[in-house]
């Protein structure tokens, strides 16, 4: 992948919170030296991550630069981030105030965000072989309702992390979902997930008031 504009827009939206979140959980870094480490890590992982398409047809490009962000900043921590560090990691960049402010107001289920998802399904399928590091996934609404199912065959995040030798954070960086979805107004319901070791990831998703009027309740398997 190129740097350029897209991978400072990335750097931009999440380096505040996300080291402020680090100065805060590990006061005993050295805040001044991991910044530049993990800034010049983080380009060095987009240049040497095959593209995966134009951010015009590929609405999963913004998130392959936030998984090189991610990774560079638990690699540079050089083994300081636990589980629970780490969550609260992810939680912090996913809810950083630019992120915040450019999903407010837009719902996961008006007509353009589903056309826009079904044609980036389409997309995905035909393109797949010029781009192997990308997503693939099936995409199917439930008539009349704020509902619809995503079905991942093929995640770039999971090709990421196993070309970076950091398989065992995927589970991790996959909490994004939720936070992205529910910002929103989605829930999401999941119970396999590819960075689990699964073979697909089935996401479920569905409008707060959808949820409410099917009685969901969260599932004790959910990932």
């Amino acid at each position: 992948m190129k740097y350029g504009i897209l991978g400072s827009f990335v750097k931009f939206a999440f380096a505040k919170s996300a080291f402020g979140y680090m100065e805060k959980e590990l006061p005993e870094i050295d805040m001044a030296s991991y910044k530049k480490r993990t800034l010049k890590e983080y380009k060095a992982i987009v240049k040497r991550t095959p593209g995966i398409g134009r951010v015009k047809d590929n609405m999963f490009v913004v998130t392959m630069y936030a998984g090189a962000f991610l990774i560079a900043l638990y690699r540079e921590a050089d083994g300081r981030l636990d589980e629970e560090k780490l969550k609260g990691l992810v939680r912090a960049a996913a809810y950083s105030p630019l992120m915040v402010r450019a999903k407010h107001g837009k719902s996961a289920f008006t007509k353009k965000e589903i056309e826009t998802r079904k044609r980036q399904s389409r997309w995905s399928r035909d393109h797949i072989r010029e781009y192997p590091m990308n997503w693939f996934y099936d995409f199917e609404t439930v008539p009349g309702k704020d509902e619809y199912y995503i079905t991942h065959k093929q995640c770039g995040i999971c090709k990421l992390t196993e070309r970076e030798h950091c398989k065992e954070i995927t589970k991790y960086l996959c909490m994004m979902d939720y936070y992205t979805f529910e910002m929103q107004g989605a829930v999401l319901d999941r119970t396999k997930t590819l960075g689990y070791g699964d073979t697909e990831c089935n996401f479920h998703l569905m409008s707060k008031e959808r949820a409410e009027e099917i009685g969901f309740v969260k599932s004790p398997d959910a990932k």
